[in-house]
């Protein structure tokens, strides 16, 4: 019972008997690819299993579905519902599916052994829980088996590299050394100039090249010095030691005042000892000692601001002036505050007019905006610097300097440097041009597995997972328990396989070259393979015909058969496409032969096949299905033998059924009509001849040449001689009347008509052939 398989028609029902043969018999399109599908899949077949596909004329979502009655050991039918990658059924996997496709398995591929001996019951358990151990670890490591999405890199960067090579770090080192593939964001953003850079370096000479990059240096040099300098004008250092200098005058300043409150101090004029008065005093001093005379005057001399003479006291007075001034607190004083006048001075010089730069400051806030406010806030910071130290109350210490600017423009004058200095000539500009991209290339990728991290470290972590498994995999190896297998199984029946795989070699006539069966134990399994003896380096299908090719493959397909000894159905689907007649018949023998033995199933659209294995089967049951296509659908059965495959008693039992439907047709006058009833009867008598010929060619002739071989048996020659004169009479007069009345030729119009016999006589002609049919039967025993 079939459902929704290809255009099998549904509901409808194949019965194999269970001993001999059955031949499924179809033509192409009937059905029978489809059927075969079923039984490919739900049996065991060499090779791939084929798809099956729904009716694509008449979709539907439900899965192709077929029920399988089948029997084991003599019980009770058993259904079994097949469907579409559903679960299999044990019982049907014992019964083995040879075609084509497996054909050119068994020998090209190497395969298992299905069927294990009894000796190697007692290892079953230990390779089923290995396998089951093994099938779970896969299935938990399908799960780690799909690689994330890394993608994305160029083969000649060391990120690629590192991407390469995850499978083979540690997972700790390969997390470890991620972080330093990764891009900074400095890195990020010399991706797009460099590819600026790159865009200028294509297509230019060097000498282009360098006198443009030599502009562009020239161009911000001016402004880099001239904030250089600024920034180091109003450094921390310089602060520093302008404090130093503030802090040493005040120091020294304070010295020398109290000195001089000591030594002034009751004077009839006040400030004297003061900077006026030190000066005032230091050019009286000069101008005494240009006049060649003594500093300070002595007693008896006279002043030289009022030109009095002087006396002891006023004397006294003024070496007490001089030493006060000639002190070395007021020398140090006076040193440390023209320090830092000096330094004072200099620093209120210092210009921040930036006007002289608007070409280059325009340029950056173009191209970096984030430049030149950085640069704007710079320039505040040095002038709050500025103004701080010259405040009345000055003030040495600040926030540090934001110095992203300077460091930005050294940076490209660095770089316009570099680049001047790597266009030197055609071969320096070439290098510095790969050299650029493969830094492209190296921050790209740098970017990618930034933005892919969380991915790779997937990826890191499923390796490590799968890695896990696959050591877990490593302690279900069957290698030991394979070992034991083969020797178990060279022992038994798989042992014996060589020998029966040349019995059955020499039995299909197969003597082209030598070939043997080759076994091995692999996972707990016996592996079969057919090989050329003691040629190893050329297969079978490099030097044999299609017909040899299936004969060796039929050879291992039933030796296989003969250490299994559950004596299983077979089914063979056209296993004798594109043979010859002398192969076919050596199929169809030993096809037969093997039905004395098992249940054994055909399916072919091949009628001399057919006819072959009718004849090759006479000593076991024959039994016929016959499939057809009606309409969309196919796979109806017939219910009878096509007709080229009947026998003339089938023939005339079919001619006898056709009379009783015409008559049936004659009594229903309603709907009668004569030409209708010519018809049928001219298609009857058009059988009736066919069926005359097969008779002579089945017992007049007893099948000395036969329609589907090209033999003629001549040991047979004998049977014509029995052909009587009165057999002649009675086929030549039948078989003129047949003829009489077929359309082989158009006739005229005006020419003479042989009348249509009516039904009664249509009938004994058919009666007469069936006793003529008797006679002959009756006088060839």
């Amino acid at each position: 019972m079939v459902r929704n398989v290809s255009s099998l028609v549904p509901d409808q029902s194949l019965n194999f008997d269970p001993n001999g043969l059955t031949v499924v018999y179809g033509d192409n399109g009937a059905g029978k690819s489809s059927y075969a599908k079923i039984l490919k899949s739900a049996c065991l077949t060499r090779g791939d299993v084929p798809n099956i596909l729904t009716n694509v004329f008449k979709p539907s979502t439900e899965k192709p579905q077929a029920t399988l009655n089948f029997s084991s050991a003599g019980g009770e039918p058993t259904p079994y519902v097949w469907e579409k990658d559903g679960e299999d059924s044990p019982e049907l996997k014992s019964i083995r599916i040879f075609d084509s496709k497996s054909a050119v398995h068994y020998i090209s591929k190497e395969d298992s052994i299905e069927y294990k001996p009894a000796e190697l019951k007692l290892l079953d358990e230990l390779v089923s829980v290995c396998l089951e151990v093994k099938r779970r670890l896969l299935g938990e490591q399908k799960h780690h088996s799909a690689p994330h999405p890394i993608f994305g890199y160029n083969p000649s960067t060391k990120v690629n590299g590192f991407i390469q090579s995850l499978n083979n770090l540690p997972i700790a080192e390969s997390t470890r050394t991620l972080d330093f593939h990764c891009a900074t964001d400095e890195e990020i953003d010399q991706i797009e100039p460099l590819k600026l850079e790159i865009v200028e370096l294509t297509g230019k000479t060097p000498e282009q090249l360098k006198k443009e990059l030599a502009g562009r240096y020239g161009h911000r040099e001016p402004l880099y010095k001239f904030i250089i300098n600024l920034i180091f004008q109003l450094s921390d250092d310089n602060l520093s030691k302008i404090g130093r200098l503030y802090d040493e005058k005040i120091s020294k300043v304070a010295a020398a005042e109290a000195i001089r409150q000591t030594t002034l101090t009751g004077l009839p004029i006040g400030e004297i000892g003061t900077e006026v008065w030190k000066e005032m005093w230091r050019h009286v001093e000069g101008f005494i000692t240009s006049q060649n005379g003594s500093f300070p005057p002595v007693a008896g001399e006279n002043c030289p601001t009022c030109l009095q003479v002087i006396d002891t006291d006023t004397a006294e007075r003024m070496k007490t002036f001089h030493n006060y001034i000639q002190d070395q607190s007021q020398v140090e004083a006076q040193k440390a505050t023209q320090a830092y006048q000096a330094r004072i001075q200099f620093i209120e010089n210092l210009s921040f007019d930036l006007s002289h730069f608007t070409g280059i400051l325009t340029e950056i806030e173009a191209v970096k905006p984030e430049v030149k406010i950085a640069l704007d806030v710079l320039m505040e910071q040095l002038t709050n610097r500025k103004q701080a130290v010259l405040s009345a109350t000055p003030c040495f210490i600040q926030p540090p300097l934001i110095l992203n600017v300077p460091n930005w423009l050294k940076a490209q004058l660095d770089s316009l440097q570099a680049k001047i200095e790597s266009v030197a000539d055609d071969g320096s500009l070439a290098r510095s041009l790969a050299e650029k991209n493969s830094r492209l290339l190296e921050l790209q990728d740098r970017q990618t597995i930034r933005q892919q991290k969380q991915s790779v470290l997937n990826e890191i972590n499923r390796l490590y997972t799968f890695q896990r498994f696959q050591n877990a995999l490593g302690s279900v190896v069957l290698t030991r328990v394979t070992s034991f297998t083969s020797v178990l199984s060279n022992a038994g029946g798989i042992g014996q396989l060589k020998g029966m795989f040349e019995s059955e070699l020499s039995a299909l006539g197969f003597k082209a070259f030598p070939v043997e069966t080759k076994t091995r134990g692999s996972a707990g399994e016996q592996k079969l393979k057919l090989a050329i003896s003691n040629i190893t380096s050329t297969k079978i299908s490099d030097i044999a015909s299609e017909g040899e090719q299936k004969c060796i493959a039929l050879a291992g397909f039933m030796s296989e058969l003969t250490i299994d000894n559950r004596k299983s159905a077979i089914i063979f689907d056209d296993p004798v496409n594109s043979l010859d007649h002398k192969w076919r018949r050596l199929f169809a023998k030993r096809i037969a032969v093997e039905s004395l033995h098992r249940q054994v199933i055909v399916l072919t659209h091949d009628l001399p096949f057919l006819v072959m294995l009718r004849e090759a089967a006479k000593e076991t049951s024959f039994n016929l299905l016959h499939i057809a296509q009606r309409g969309p659908y196919s796979g109806f059965p017939v219910g009878r033998l096509p007709w080229d495959a009947m026998s003339t008693k089938d023939r005339i039992k079919f001619l006898r059924q056709q009379v009783v439907d015409v008559r049936r047709y004659c009594k229903d006058f309603e709907n009668f009509i004569e030409e209708d009833y010519k018809e049928k009867a001219r298609y009857v008598y058009g059988k009736l001849r066919t069926t005359l010929e097969r008779l002579i060619e089945e017992w007049l002739i007893g099948d000395i040449v036969q329609r589907f071989s090209r033999d003629v048996r001549a040991t047979m020659i004998a049977k014509l001689l029995k052909v009587s004169e009165s057999e002649i009479t009675f086929i030549t007069s039948i078989y003129d009347k047949c003829c009489g009345f077929l359309d082989a030729h158009d006739n005229p119009a005006n020419a003479g008509v042989v009348p249509m016999p009516d039904i009664d006589e249509l009938k004994q002609d058919i009666e007469d052939l069936a006793a003529f049919f008797e006679e002959v039967k009756n006088n060839r025993k």
